[in-house]
């Protein structure tokens, strides 16, 4: 756990229960852990037992810790994060993740500002080909499609709360896990439709099913697609064909990536403009 910055200006206590929340979030502190003493903490930070009961008072109103009578401070299985007093009806946490969803249809795919491309494929359009990718992928490996279509749809979830890191930012940044997120962004749902979800985030990153390493390579497959159709546009894009291309894990997933690379991405509509030498293409038209 962090030590106090004598830079920040901050309160002690704020600064505390920053570095508490973020001891959970990156899995420093499991679900049911317990927290040290009070005493042991105040020594660690230096500073008064009272400013850390106060910095655990905070991160128990927000919903991270659980004060138990006689035993300790506990991390809580799921955090629960305070919710609108009018939000009554049983689906009202279901309707609020998926409007958090519709987010990343407004947050571009970082690393590809790197090639100054003005307005790249946002996280919800890539994560939809994902899906589709792992649709296909998934019925080539003998995998359970719905459940890697699954998975492709939710693995950038977590970023409507973080954004997404591009590669020049991961040597510097360190967020919490998707898990941890995501325990969050369905800490409202009913608890059946949140452990689905949880489930499925938590499977993508251990990537130790055949469904989780089939969706992982529909993600870099839905990278070299946009890669490609980049390149066509005159994008120096090798180096996110060259990285998706490596990481491959499935033998279908290298082999649609051999057709990807010596395909035409412009190939599936200019047959049909063939048919009509005479007009442009549709997307040129005025």
């Amino acid at each position: 756990m962090r030590q106090l910055d004598p830079a920040d200006k901050r309160p002690a206590n704020v600064q505390i229960s920053e570095a508490i929340r973020a001891a959970i979030t990156t899995g420093e502190l499991k679900p049911g852990a317990r927290l040290p003493s009070t005493h042991a903490l105040a020594e660690h930070f230096g500073v008064a037992r009272q400013t850390v009961q106060n910095a655990i008072r905070s991160l128990g109103e927000e919903g991270w810790v659980d004060s138990r009578v006689g035993s300790g401070v506990y991390v809580r299985d799921q955090a629960k994060l305070p919710v609108p007093a009018d939000a009554q009806h049983p689906l009202a946490g279901a309707a609020t993740f998926l409007h958090e969803m519709g987010h990343l249809k407004h947050i571009p795919r970082a690393g590809w500002l790197l090639l100054r491309i003005a307005n790249p494929e946002t996280v919800a359009e890539h994560s939809a080909r994902v899906g589709l990718v792992g649709i296909v992928l998934a019925a080539l490996e003998g995998a359970d499609v719905g459940r890697v279509a699954a998975l492709g749809l939710l693995h950038d979830a977590h970023e409507t709360r973080i954004g997404d890191v591009p590669s020049v930012g991961r040597a510097y940044v360190r967020t919490a896990t998707p898990q941890a997120v995501t325990a969050h962004q369905t800490s409202a749902m009913p608890d059946d439709v949140a452990k689905v979800v949880q489930d499925l985030v938590a499977e993508y990153e251990a990537a130790e099913t055949l469904e989780a390493r089939v969706a992982k390579d529909a993600d870099k497959i839905e990278m070299l697609l946009q890669a490609i159709e980049y390149k066509a546009q005159g994008h120096p894009t090798e180096p996110w064909r060259d990285t998706a291309i490596a990481v491959l894990r499935t033998d279908s997933a290298k082999q649609l990536a051999q057709a990807i690379v010596n395909g035409d991405p412009n190939g599936w509509w200019s047959a049909f403009a063939a048919n009509y030498p005479d007009e442009p293409p549709a997307a040129t038209r005025e």
